[in-house]
């Protein structure tokens, strides 16, 4: 059994490295070799060859200032104003359990545990725009899913007696037998209102609008960041190389399984 274990250890460490390392050798590539456009070259050939095909996707990097439809947008926890932002709510709690190891003996054991109450997105439409055009980009931001980059706004911890808590609030929480309730985490994150920023993906047609989302057409890497292209860059290998140590640790731990136990 120890055997088996420790070979499906060492392949799922292989194959999760593998698996990471060539979706961000490729995305790499792709950043690499896209040039920039600008928003009226992309309007020039979405729009013409939209009217050959009106489902065409043109696959390109743009980059231009960040801005929400209203304007007005403000974070909620943090008060700032921003184009757009994520938050969520934890309840957390400090909960206390019993051990026994294989010899009989007991210790008290106390761990943090975190639970979601409510989760919120901005839901005001935001938009890329530079100085090429006066048309505006749509950006599809949950067309991207996990492939974006938000600033931190808000981590912050409030008591369940704290009065912005319940001049601003009203939550239920359940507390478990056993479990002493410490408060609330509060935990936002943001994009700025003129921020630049720097999109890979799909440009197309909806009606009269120009939307950008994630590549469906050419199945090819997606990303939306404030970072600059550079910084992405670093960012992508850096996930590489903890890819790699990821494999090795994989295999390591697969062989001291195989041979220990």
């Amino acid at each position: 059994m120890a055997i088996i274990i420790g070979l499906l250890i060492i392949i799922a460490g292989i194959f999760y490295a593998v698996y990471i390392y060539r979706k961000n050798t490729n995305k790499v590539q792709e950043i690499q070799f896209q040039q920039t456009t600008c928003i009226k070259d992309v309007l020039d050939i979405v729009g013409d060859l939209s009217s050959l095909d009106e489902n065409y996707r043109h696959y390109s990097e743009v980059k231009g200032q960040l801005h929400s439809v209203s304007g007005n947008v403000e974070a909620p926890f943090s008060q700032r104003p921003v184009a757009y932002y994520e938050n969520e709510v934890y309840s957390v709690h400090e909960e206390t359990r019993t051990e026994r190891d294989d010899k009989g003996n007991t210790r008290t054991v106390t761990d943090k545990v975190e639970t979601s109450l409510s989760s919120e997105k901005s839901p005001v439409e935001v938009y890329l725009s530079d100085s090429s055009s006066d048309e505006k980009v749509y950006i599809d931001l949950a067309s991207f899913g996990s492939d974006v980059d938000l600033m931190p706004g808000c981590n912050r911890m409030e008591s369940k007696d704290s009065d912005w808590v319940r001049n601003n609030f009203n939550f239920s929480v359940n507390q478990n037998r056993g479990s002493r309730f410490l408060g609330y985490r509060f935990f936002e994150e943001i994009l700025p209102e003129d921020q630049p920023m720097y999109i890979l993906g799909e440009i197309h047609k909806r009606g009269n609008r120009l939307y950008v989302g994630r590549s469906v057409a050419a199945k090819k890497p997606s990303h939306v960041t404030y970072k600059s292209e550079d910084e992405l860059l670093d960012d992508i290998k850096n996930e590489k190389l903890v890819a790699i140590g990821i494999g090795v640790a994989g295999v390591v731990v697969g062989i001291a399984v195989m041979f220990l136990f």
